[in-house]
């Protein structure tokens, strides 16, 4: 899957007709330029001084837009604590829990010798979690369609 780029995406808001304001424009470049997966508060606290007038407020419904249209990723994998990804392909994360940084682990990646860990990162603990619809749900969509 290829990942859009930054004018494909703001097209793309466009084309729905959802007004790109500056703030929107800035909190989406910011993001691109953002390996981190910051919070709603580590954008806020970055663009802040550059734009007086944002609110934590814009923030957040910014980012809730986003996510809507398919912009960004919500990363939840930090208990009550949301970050946010420019990567929306499908990728899994990694946690370091000494640092607290979050990187980004490609599918092929999750595969690996327990001797070589992952990316030169010491692995303690993996979890993959899927979210999607159980093919019994599947069957009966499938079913509620047909004539």
């Amino acid at each position: 899957m290829r990942q859009m780029t930054l004018e494909e995406k703001k097209a793309g808001l466009k084309e729905k007709g959802v007004l790109l304001t500056i703030q929107r424009s800035a909190i989406l470049d910011f993001l691109q330029d953002n390996t981190q997966h910051p919070t709603a508060e580590d954008i806020y606290q970055s663009l802040q001084g550059l734009y007086p007038a944002l609110s934590r407020a814009t923030v957040y419904n910014t980012l809730d837009l986003f996510k809507q249209h398919g912009l960004v990723r919500e990363v939840t994998i930090e208990r009550n604590k949301a970050h946010y990804d420019y990567k929306t392909e499908p990728h899994h994360h990694f946690h370091c829990r000494h640092c607290g940084k979050i990187y980004d682990v490609g599918m092929e990646e999750v595969i690996f010798e327990r001797q070589g860990g992952l990316n030169g990162h010491k692995m303690e603990e993996a979890r993959l979690y899927i979210f999607g619809t159980c093919a019994a749900c599947v069957r009966e969509e499938g079913n509620a369609r047909t004539p």
